[in-house]
C-alpha cells in the first residue's frame, strides 16, 4: 500500500529488514514491504519501536477491533477461505471471521522466520520458507542471487537476498495458487470444518494434548502456540490435528461438550476436518502445516484409510525438506531448538517405520548428520500466561525424546550391519542396546513424581523391547543373511526374553492403572505382543511348555486391551483377534468376556452402541479376508509363520503399529 497524505512518512527500514540487514522498500510501497510479503511475515512488518511512529498497516484499526471483539466465537464462516484466492488478496483482504481463524500465517512461524533467516545458509536458501519446486526456478533464483551479490553496494543496507525475495515475490504473483469457488466454500461449511468446540472444551483439548501427546513428540513451540491460540491467530488445521490426538485422553464430559456422542466419533470428526483443510489447501502456513502433519502421523483410525499414518509421515518429510528444516538444524538461532526436535522426530520415525515393515524404504537414510539432542534443545518457559493450559516441561519430557533418538540410532546401526555382507558378532553389536537400557532408569528418575517417571521409562523400554522382538524374529525366520545355527538359537532366546519383558511391563501398567495415560505407541505394542503370543501358541514346532505359557499370556494381554477398547487402534483390531482365537479354540476366561460385554453392552438393530461402538455380528464382514484359502490361515504353516499378519496391510490392522 503506497503511502498517502495521511500516512506517516517512512524513511527507514522496517524491523525485520533492519534485523536481516536487507534493503527495504517500505518508503515506496508502504507496510508491509515487499521483502516481508515474500517471506510471509507481514504480521511483524512494523517500524522499529524506538522511532515511536504510528504504524498504518494493511489491516485498519476498525478491523482489528472487530476481530478482537469477536474473539469468543466458536465457528468460522465459509468466507474464511476467500482470503486464499491469490497471493495478493491473501495479504490485503480484511479479516471478517472469529478468533480461531488464521488471518494470514501462523504468528510463531513468522517470528521464527525472522530469527532463522538472520543466518543465511551456504546454499543461500534460508529455512522456514518453501523453496521453488521446479528446477529452472531454482537455477534462476541462484542466478539472480549471484548477479545481485556481484553488483551490490556495501555502503547501503543491502544484500543479495533482497533481490532473491523480490524474484520470489514475482514468481508467486505470476503463479497464484488455485482459488476456492463457492461450491468448495459451501461444501466445507456443511462439513463444519470452520467450527471449533466451545472455548471451555477446546481449552480442555489443548491441555490434554500438551499433557499426554506433546511430551512424546514436541513438534510445537508451546509458548508461541499458546500465545497464538489465545489471540485467535492459530492455524485451524493445526487445531483440528491437535484435537484428533487429544480426543483419546479427554473425559467423556469434554467429548459430549464438543458435540459428539462418543470418543470414536469425535476422533474421526476432528481427523476428517483436518484432512479436508489439508486437501483443499485453504489454511495455514508452511510450518503449522508441517506440525499438523506430524501430529496426524501418530494417529491410527478405527477404519482403513488411504491417509494413514504412513501417508502423513511421508507428507511430513516432504514438507520438512521443502522448508529446509535440515539446514536450520545446523545454524545457531532461537528457532533452531524447534527445528532440531522436529528433524529428530522425523529421523526416529523413519527408522522405526522400517522396523514396522521392512518393505518400507528409508526416506532419511542419506540425510545430513546433526548433533544429538540435549536438554538445551527445549525453549525456556517462564511466561506464566500459559500455565493454565500447559504444565511445565519436566526432565522426563526431555529425556523421553532424547532416549528415543538414541534408541533409533542403535537400531539403525544394528540393521545396517545385519543387512550388510560383512556381518560382525551380533553379541557385540547388541551391547549398546543393553547399556542404554541399564542407564535409562537413573537418567529418567524424577525427584517429584515416581508415577511420571514410570510412564516415560516404561514407554521407552517398551519401544526398545518391541523392536528387539521384530529384529530377532526376522533373524530367526531367515529374513536376513544369517545362517549360523548358534546365532539363530541365541536370537530365539533374545526374542523370548524380550516378549517376557513386554509381558511384565503390561502387567505393571495394569496393576498401576496407568494404561490410559500411555501413548498410542504403547497401545499398539500390546496388539503386536498379542499377535506374537498367538503365533507362539499355534506354532507346532514349539514345546508344550512354550505353547502353554503363550496361552496364559494371551489372557492377560487381552485383558489389557479390554481396558482401552475404545481406543481406535484397539477397536479396529479386537474383532480380528476374537475371530482368530475362536477359530483355534483358544478360550478366554469368563472374567475377560464379562469385562468386554460390560463395557460394550449388547444391542440390536443397527448394532450401534450408545458410545458409538459397532458390534460385529456373526455375518459381519471382516473385509481383509476374502480369498478362498483364508480359512486355512489360522491353522496352516502360513499362519504359524506369521505370514497371516504380513499378508494384510499393516496400516489396516496395525498389529505392529506405528514407529
Amino acid at each position: 500500500m503506497p503511502p498517502t497524505a495521511s500516512s506517516p512518512k517512512i524513511s527507514k527500514a522496517c524491523a525485520p529488514c533492519r534485523t536481516r540487514k536487507v534493503k527495504c522498500n517500505a518508503a515506496v510501497v508502504g507496510l508491509p514491504c515487499s521483502s516481508c510479503v515474500s517471506r510471509e511475515c507481514i504480521q511483524v512488518c512494523v517500524l522499529a519501536p524506538r522511532k515511536r511512529r504510528t504504524i498504518n498497516g494493511r489491516n485498519s484499526k476498525g478491523t482489528r477491533s472487530q476481530r478482537t471483539k469477536g474473539s469468543n466465537n466458536v465457528s468460522l464462516p465459509s468466507s474464511l477461505t476467500q482470503q486464499y484466492t491469490s497471493e495478493t488478496s491473501k495479504h490485503t483482504t480484511e479479516s471478517t471471521h472469529s478468533n480461531r481463524s488464521d488471518e494470514s500465517i501462523h504468528i510463531s512461524h513468522s517470528e521464527n522466520s525472522i530469527r532463522h533467516e538472520s543466518h543465511i545458509s551456504q546454499d543461500h536458501r534460508p529455512p522456514g520458507r518453501s523453496q521453488p519446486d521446479l528446477l529452472y526456478l531454482n537455477i534462476l533464483q541462484d542466478t539472480v542471487h549471484d548477479g545481485a551479490a556481484s553488483h551490490s553496494d556495501t555502503s547501503e543496507v543491502y544484500s543479495a537476498s533482497g533481490e532473491v525475495n523480490s524474484f520470489h515475490t514475482q514468481i508467486r504473483r505470476w503463479n497464484p495458487p488455485l482459488q476456492l469457488d463457492d461450491i468448495d466454500n459451501e461444501y466445507l461449511a456443511k462439513k463444519k470444518v470452520f467450527e471449533l468446540p466451545p472455548a471451555e472444551y477446546m481449552d480442555a483439548m489443548v491441555k490434554a494434548y500438551f499433557d499426554h501427546v506433546h511430551p512424546f513428540a514436541p513438534v510445537l513451540n508451546r509458548k508461541h502456540f499458546i500465545q497464538n491460540y489465545k489471540s485467535g491467530d492459530c492455524c485451524l488445521f493445526l487445531l483440528h490435528a491437535l484435537s484428533t490426538a487429544a480426543s483419546l485422553y479427554v473425559t467423556t464430559e469434554v467429548i459430549l461438550g464438543c458435540g459428539y456422542p462418543d470418543r470414536s466419533t469425535a476422533h474421526t470428526a476432528f481427523f476428517s476436518k483436518a484432512k479436508l483443510f489439508h486437501d483443499f489447501q485453504c489454511q495455514g502456513g508452511s510450518l503449522p502445516m508441517l506440525q499438523g502433519s506430524m501430529i496426524l502421523g501418530a494417529i491410527i483410525l478405527d477404519h482403513p484409510s488411504d491417509r494413514d499414518f504412513q501417508y502423513w509421515f511421508h507428507n511430513s518429510v516432504r514438507r520438512a525438506s521443502k522448508l529446509g528444516i535440515h539446514n536450520a538444524c545446523l545454524q545457531n538461532h532461537e528457532s533452531q531448538m524447534l527445528y532440531r526436535r522436529i528433524w529428530w522426530i522425523l529421523h526416529n520415525r523413519d527408522i522405526f517405520h522400517f522396523f514396522v515393515n521392512t518393505q518400507n524404504l528409508r526416506l532419511l537414510a542419506n540425510a545430513p548428520q546433526i548433533s544429538p539432542l540435549t536438554e538445551d534443545d527445549w525453549e525456556s518457559e517462564e511466561d506464566q500466561q500459559t500455565a493454565d493450559l500447559v504444565s511445565p516441561t519436566t526432565h522426563q519430557h526431555k529425556m523421553s525424546l532424547i532416549a528415543h533418538s538414541e534408541l533409533a540410532q542403535i537400531f539403525a546401526t544394528l540393521v545396517s550391519f545385519i543387512t550388510s555382507e560383512s556381518i560382525k558378532d551380533l553379541r557385540t553389536l547388541i551391547q549398546p542396546l543393553d547399556t542404554w537400557r541399564k542407564s535409562l532408569p537413573e537418567r529418567m528418575q524424577s525427584a517429584h513424581s515416581r508415577e511420571e517417571s514410570d510412564i516415560y521409562l516404561l514407554e521407552a523400554l517398551t519401544t526398545s523391547y518391541r523392536f528387539e522382538c521384530i529384529m530377532f524374529r526376522l533373524l530367526c525366520r531367515g529374513r536376513w543373511k544369517v545362517r549360523d545355527t548358534r546365532v539363530r538359537e541365541w536370537a530365539q532366546q533374545r526374542f523370548r526374553s524380550a516378549m517376557l519383558e513386554l509381558d511384565t511391563i503390561v502387567k505393571r501398567v495394569l496393576v498401576d492403572n496407568t494404561i490410559r495415560e500411555m501413548p498410542t505407541t504403547f497401545i499398539t505394542t500390546i496388539t503386536a505382543l498379542l499377535a506374537l503370543h498367538i503365533e507362539s501358541a499355534l506354532d507346532v514346532s514349539e514345546s508344550s511348555l512354550i505353547c502353554s505359557m503363550a496361552r496364559i499370556s494371551i489372557q492377560h494381554t487381552m485383558l489389557a486391551l479390554v481396558q482401552v477398547q475404545d481406543n481406535p487402534a484397539v477397536k479396529r483390531a479386537f474383532p480380528v483377534f476374537e475371530m482368530i482365537l475362536s477359530k483355534n479354540n483358544i478360550h478366554l476366561p469368563s472374567s475377560i468376556d464379562n469385562d468386554r460385554t460390560s463395557q460394550v453392552p449388547p444391542v440390536h438393530g443397527d448394532h450401534t452402541l450408545h458410545d458409538g461402538h459397532i458390534l460385529l455380528s456373526e455375518n459381519a464382514n471382516l473385509e481383509p479376508i476374502q480369498d478362498n484359502n483364508d480359512d486355512d490361515l489360522f491353522t496352516t504353516g502360513d499362519y504359524v509363520g506369521f505370514e497371516f499378519f504380513d499378508r494384510w496391510q499393516l496400516e489396516q490392522l496395525d498389529f505392529t503399529g506405528i514407529y
